[in-house]
């Protein structure tokens, strides 16, 4: 082999080991491109317990998990934002590394200094019990636009610290002072957990109950009727997004743990709001001080659940200091139609009404028997009792219900729905049938209504049963007899069987002269024949 070409393989391994040298000291491995998929941090969020968060500032935050909610524990005692703390941790296991970032990679101690890797501006301890599960610093910001020197001292004594270049929105969570880790929610719970509210002020109490989610909210106090759906879900919203603006530890350092008991010994200008949650034994206390001005934003609170006096905004804050008229429900009715079995109306003037569903359909009854009812009329009458205000809350002990014609009432409509108990509704009238009241069997409120609901509810029997005159199918059909005046009548005759057409007039046989198709439209006509409504008064009526 000549010499020339000995050196230019020579120098050709030599390019290739170098090349080969430089791809395992600055490329990842396949293991550390696995590590890198993974991120440099692990561990299971539902096993902390403990975070530590201090900087080269001085600011340091303690936040610890009690097993239901965060708190944060240092430089105060206040719960924490669970918001936050989540966004914290999730941004945690989502820190992406770069390139890892060895000593020896560094010219001298002043270059690696630079790094703040062994003095870090910000260190993370996560903990679970009294395991340390992550301590994490947080250096300077390295050449790679946009990224971060980290390192991950050992939690264990076997382990070493390893250090990165990541990609990470760390550093401005880090940047949140204390307070900002304080749940600015006075009250944190969802509102479909609500079950009790009680407003207590010197004057008075209001108290709202329900029995689940699902069901209607009812006043209690200082009336009993049935409370607004959309009032009491403005108040439900107000109280839920009470917003913290600032916060004042006590004097004497002590923390209230356990709910105050609801008490009307309140100054003039507080209120007490007490509110149970599904689930929890002990009801949360709030007190508040009303705003000199109405159309006030902010004021001062006190929670029985947590130790500082806050100053919280609302842009609703009026609204806790309703009168009970505000929150009582102004519909007439609130029915599900859709669990609805039985409707009955009865009346001074008329014979009873019953209507009841039947494999999904309407009927009602017409002698001993069952008939097809109007369903479009049905569906009038449950649109309009749920869409009816009441003009007036009239009385709401009423001792004597003869002014109001309610002793004796003109019209009572009842319904039935599935999983409630039945309900009965009265209407009256004054003496003089100029104003119209309505009251329910187990209420004693007394509403004014307008009188245009009545034709919603008609009281007569016919004005309910269905539109069709002739239901019957072209299978069951026999005879159809044609008869205008005085004439003798045209009777076709229908066989099924051969589905063939005969007929007959005065005695004539008109076979021949059958039109078979326009016979079938006659009897297709017929068998779908609607009326637009029933009259009942049929002295005039043409009978069939």
């Amino acid at each position: 082999m000549r010499l020339r070409t000995t050196l230019l393989l020579f120098l050709l391994a030599a390019v290739l080991g170098a090349v080969i040298v430089g791809i395992e000291k600055y490329l990842p491995s396949t293991r550390e491109l696995v590590e890198m998929k993974k991120g440099p941090v692990r561990f299971d969020p539902k096993k902390i317990t403990q975070i530590e968060l201090d900087s080269s500032g001085g600011d340091g935050v303690s936040l610890q998990w009690d097993g239901g909610q965060w708190w944060v524990r240092r430089p105060f005692n206040d719960l924490a934002d669970p918001e936050r703390v989540e966004k914290f941790v999730n941004e945690l296991l989502a820190i992406g590394w770069i390139n890892r970032v060895h000593r020896e990679e560094f010219e001298d101690d002043a270059a690696w200094t630079k790094t703040q890797l062994e003095k870090p501006h910000h260190t993370v301890r996560l903990s679970s019990g009294s395991e340390l599960v992550l301590n994490l610093g947080l250096g300077a910001v390295s050449p790679i636009e946009g990224s971060h020197y980290l390192g991950l001292a050992p939690v264990k004594e076997e382990t070493e610290a390893s250090y990165y270049v990541t990609k990470t929105s760390l550093p401005e969570l880090l940047k949140a002072t204390p307070s900002d880790w304080r749940d600015p929610k006075l009250l944190r719970a969802p509102a479909t957990a609500i079950m009790n509210l009680k407003l207590v002020q010197a004057g008075g109490q209001i108290e709202l109950s329900r029995t689940d989610e699902k069901a209607p909210w009812m006043l209690v106090k200082p009336l009993s009727t049935r409370g607004s759906k959309e009032r009491i879900g403005e108040l439900l919203s107000t109280l839920l997004n009470l917003t913290i603006k600032e916060a004042a530890e006590p004097v004497n350092g002590t923390a209230k743990t356990d709910s105050v008991p609801v008490t009307t010994d309140l100054a003039a200008e507080e209120m007490k709001i007490s509110i149970t949650i599904k689930g929890l034994a002990k009801a949360f206390d709030l007190t508040l001080t009303k705003p000199a001005k109405p159309d006030a934003t902010e004021t001062t609170a006190r929670a029985s659940y947590r130790k500082p006096v806050y100053t919280i905004v609302s842009k609703s804050l009026s609204l806790l200091w309703g009168e009970p008229n505000q929150l009582r429900d102004r519909m007439l009715a609130r029915i599900d139609k859709e669990t609805v079995s039985t409707i009955d109306i009865t009346s001074a003037l008329h014979p009873a009404i019953h209507l009841e569903v039947k494999n999904d359909s309407w009927f009602t009854t017409r002698g001993t028997r069952l008939a097809p009812a109007n369903g479009d009329r049905i569906s009038r009458f449950f649109d309009a009792l749920n869409n009816f205000q009441v003009l007036e809350f009239t009385a709401d002990s009423a001792s004597n219900l003869m002014p109001y014609g309610l002793d004796n009432p003109f019209l009572t409509v009842s319904w039935i729905e599935a999983g409630a108990k039945p309900m009965k509704l009265h209407f009256g009238a004054n003496a003089e049938s100029t104003d119209f009241f309505a009251k329910y069997d187990h209420e004693p409120s007394v509403y004014r209504v307008d009188a245009s609901i009545l034709p919603n509810i008609p009281q007569e029997p016919i004005k309910w049963k269905g539109l069709g005159v002739l239901r019957f199918t072209q299978f069951a059909l026999r005879q159809i007899s044609l008869a205008a005046g005085t004439a003798p009548p045209t009777v076709l005759k229908y066989d099924p069987t051969t589905a063939q057409w005969t007929g007959s007039r005065a005695g004539q046989d008109i076979t021949p002269m059958i039109d078979r198709v326009k016979a079938d439209k006659l009897a297709g006509s017929l068998a779908k024949l609607n009326v637009q409504d029933w009259v009942g008064d049929t002295t005039t009526a043409i009978t069939y």
